[in-house]
């Protein structure tokens, strides 16, 4: 039985406080935000409050990473427009420049009650919320004991640094840049952060949120991405688990499509303000989309609806490979490397059947190979990819489909006809699907539905991860020289949520690894993460735990030692893409992660870890030879903040770049993200469907749990990052959970009754809102909201830590659960 989480809620604290531009005049403890109005504006010649301006983005979490421009007046944030907003209208569709109301609510952001404004200490337990200001001095010196502690007895690598997504965004205050974790990680990007963890030796505990797709996209399958402004080319859009209309605005290009002809179809449980502008809702069950893919892909097949050229030429159908899954090469019939690029050194490359010329070739030589059949190679027995992967996903039918995906062969049918022949077509999977344990199989069976039908790598067809490729502005070439230490240690990455395992067994791919002190930037894995109650048990178990955090978080809540960080409106830095321009001065006693890292270091004894100027860096970083040349360079860059004559476009559509030079449905090598002790099966290597770890229709759980739970992202909520803005707060109003009016009936729930969403794992306490507009054994909650958003509880509380072995995904909404009526009082 799960225990009551008791708090000041956001509800009780509102009930007392308006919510208002003027509540931010006060604090909820000591050490956040107060914003005085009582200094004496500084005025111009003509008698006028003197304004400057400032060029940044913002770190809305949502991917859009949007342009903004900020007004200044008598030194405080006053303003934020997206900077797209001052553009040609073709430019607002794209994917980098759009904007929201978030981003428009930035200064309420920066002037936020709950900022952390001064070092804290907590008194109590973790958890408890008992605070005192401490100063700078006695906050580094506290984390330099503990980390040399730390480090005497068990290495550098008992110190765990906890990244995400959150604020950090720069080469100066970033997080580092990294996916792979096997086994050793040096990121690439991010001095004071990469510096330090190279110099101890730390673990960096790597994020888990969205990782499918981006492990899949950059790693393993290598996804072409197409721009985002191409979206207006296709002529069928098949958008799975995605709400561009309140979440990631720069794919609202489908709508500009949709009024060019284009047929929409949207894939997801809920009747969403997205699939109310498509011509075609399919209302899938939770955790299923990989089997209505499939099915689709063997209709294809089974109707001749295939792109035979492509599928024969552009993709890796007609590679030959061994029993073992591995690729036959032509070093294994002792032939010659063939040269692919000119200019480049040969290539042992794969091996196709020539059927025309009754010989085996280069995949990059042979025009129209033999797609199907067993072959024998000098005594080595091949078939072609094709043959396997058509035998392997033939019991994934229509009729099968319909079944477990509670959706009518028929439509599975007319969707598959759709994307096959009216053509281009493009694939706009957003996250809604991926966070079960089984999605990451999907990334494979997209990439076939593509080689089937031919839709990949061409204007309108494509399928697109993670938006556009187009820029407002970007530089040449950058030096990230500096990020890298010389006589570096190995740097060891695991993704965050295997803490529970690593301090049940302190041992890591059968080595020693303790963990004695986590330090969490630039995220909020007890609010945003996955098990949220199995974390806060591990949180409690760790000697040490500091967060460095511009907000009071559900993570910093249940740490020791709280650090003021700047927000990029207060500091000067670089992304890959443009400068980001200090705005304001830094509220309180607000430090750079730059500035903090480098203070620990200097309490460490190895105060040369950062020999620079934080000017001095961003010079190196941008004052490359290429940058100067292009006009660039940091004198223009940190002047202009955008560097360029308008919207700089990348072209449309991306080529294939994995060695190949084919699209990848099949996996000949499988590479773990984690490193983790795992034998993969045959059906591993290829497009595949299995259900979920507990979000499945036969599972024995759902006697007692027959509801599955899905999350949504809001226009007004991005992760935990908006929490406490008062205009957002005001048009979102308080967390609720969707549900269908069958399923409340039978409940004798109605719109506006508290409730209690629960299952073995933890419950959440809420609103309801009844409709129509969802099916009926699915549930939607809230994705971004905090402990004290809740009446009671938390959504995160719902799920567990459930990794899948090869991408280690955040499968936050793999879980069962039920609905009631709240009668109040303790669990």
């Amino acid at each position: 039985m799960t225990t009551s989480e008791k708090k000041l809620t956001r509800r009780s604290f509102l009930a007392t406080t308006a919510l208002t531009a003027g509540a931010m005049a006060s604090a909820g403890m000591a050490g956040c935000s107060s914003v005085s109005t009582d200094e004496a504006p500084e005025l111009s010649e003509t008698g006028e409050a003197e304004e400057t301006y400032a060029i940044n983005f913002c770190r809305g979490n949502c991917g859009g990473t949007c342009p903004q421009k900020a007004i200044v007046r008598e030194g405080k944030l006053v303003k934020c427009t997206p900077v797209a907003a001052e553009l040609d209208r073709d430019y607002r569709i794209s994917q980098s420049g759009v904007g929201c109301v978030k981003g428009r609510a930035t200064p309420q952001r920066v002037y936020a009650t709950h900022r952390v404004t001064h070092p804290m200490r907590q008194t109590g337990e973790r958890g408890s919320d008992n605070w005192e200001q401490i100063s700078w001095d006695e906050a580094i010196s506290l984390i330099a004991e503990n980390f040399q502690a730390a480090i005497d007895e068990c290495g550098g690598s008992s110190i765990a640094f906890w990244k995400g997504f959150g604020n950090g965004n720069g080469y100066l205050n970033g997080a580092g840049s990294s996916m792979m974790c096997n086994p050793y990680i040096v990121p690439s990007t991010s001095i004071g952060f990469s510096r330090f963890i190279q110099k101890i030796g730390a673990t960096v505990f790597e994020a888990s949120s969205d990782f499918a797709a981006m492990y899949s996209t950059f790693i393993t399958l290598n996804i072409p991405i197409n721009g985002n402004e191409d979206l207006v080319n296709a002529k069928t859009i098949l958008s799975i688990g995605l709400n561009p209309a309140d979440t990631a605005r720069g794919d609202w290009p489908i709508v500009e499509a949709r009024r060019k002809g284009a047929t929409v179809v949207t894939m997801d449980p809920v009747f969403s303000k997205s699939a109310a502008h498509s011509d075609i809702w399919v209302p899938v069950r939770p955790g299923t989309d990989g089997a209505m893919l499939l099915a689709m892909c063997n209709y294809i097949i089974d109707n001749d609806l295939v792109d035979y050229d492509y599928l024969r030429n552009g993709s890796v159908a007609p590679l030959l490979i061994k029993d073992d899954l591995s690729y036959l090469k032509l070093s294994d019939l002792g032939l010659d490397p063939v040269v692919v690029t000119e200019g480049e050194d040969p290539v042992d490359t794969e091996v196709v059947w020539d059927a025309a010329a009754q010989s085996f070739g280069s995949s990059f030589a042979v025009k129209d190979p033999e797609l199907e059949g067993t072959f024998d190679a000098n005594g080595i027995s091949v078939r072609t990819v094709y043959s396997l992967v058509k035998e392997g996903i033939k019991q994934f039918t229509v009729d099968f489909a319909a079944a477990e995906c509670d959706v009518p062969a028929e439509q599975i049918e007319e969707v598959a006809r759709l994307y096959a022949t009216n053509k281009p077509s493009t694939l706009a999977p957003g996250y809604g699907y991926e966070h079960y344990k089984n999605s990451w199989h999907m990334y494979k069976t997209l990439m076939l539905l593509a080689s089937l039908t031919g839709n990949v790598g061409k204007p309108g067809a494509s399928i697109i991860q993670f938006g556009a490729t187009s820029s407002i502005s970007r530089y040449a070439a950058t030096n990230t020289e500096d990020s890298v230490v010389e006589g570096a240690l190995p740097v060891s990455g695991i993704t965050g949520e295997y803490l529970p395992q690593l301090l049940e067994t302190e041992t890591w791919n059968n080595e020693a690894h303790p963990i004695r002190c986590i330090y969490v930037l630039t995220a909020d894995p007890l609010s945003n993460g996955l098990g949220r109650s199995e974390l806060i048990e591990a949180f409690k178990k760790v000697k040490f735990v500091v967060t460095a955090d511009s907000f009071m978080t559900d993570t910093a809540r249940y740490s020791d030692l709280v650090l003021p960080v700047a927000l990029s409106w207060e500091t000067d830095d670089s992304s890959a893409s443009m400068f980001t321009q200090k705005a304001v001065e830094p509220l309180g006693e607000c430090r750079q992660d730059i500035d903090i890292f480098r203070a620990i270091a200097g309490a460490m004894d190895f105060a040369d870890l950062y020999p620079k100027t934080n000017e001095e860096y961003l010079r190196s970083y941008l004052d490359t030879e290429e940058n100067l040349a292009a006009g660039c360079g940091y004198d223009v860059a940190s002047e202009q903040g955008i560097v360029g004559d308008g919207p700089q476009f990348a072209a449309g559509v991306s080529p294939e770049t994995n060695p190949t030079g084919r699209t990848q449905f099949f996996l000949s090598y499988l590479l773990t993200r984690d490193a983790v002790d795992w034998q993969p099966r045959e059906v591993d290597h290829y497009p595949w469907y299995e259900p979920a770890h507990e979000a499945y229709q036969d599972n024995p759980l759902r006697e007692t749990y027959p509801l599955y739970g899905v999350s949504s992202h809001h226009h007004y909520w991005a992760h935990s990052l908006f929490k406490g803005i008062p205009w957002l707060d005001e048009l979102r109003g308080e967390p609720t959970v969707l549900v269908h009016e069958d399923t409340a009936a039978q409940r004798g729930i109605e719109t506006g009754d508290t409730v209690r969403v629960f299952n073995d794992h933890g419950y959440v306490v809420l609103k309801a809102i009844v409709t129509q507009g969802i099916r009926p054994d699915t549930l939607m909650l809230p994705h971004g909201p905090e402990g004290d958003d809740f009446i009671d509880g938390h959504t995160q509380a719902l799920s567990s830590v459930v990794l899948d072995e090869m991408t280690s995904n955040n499968n936050f909404n793999d879980f069962v659960c039920e609905i009631e009526k709240y009668q109040g009082g303790a669990e």
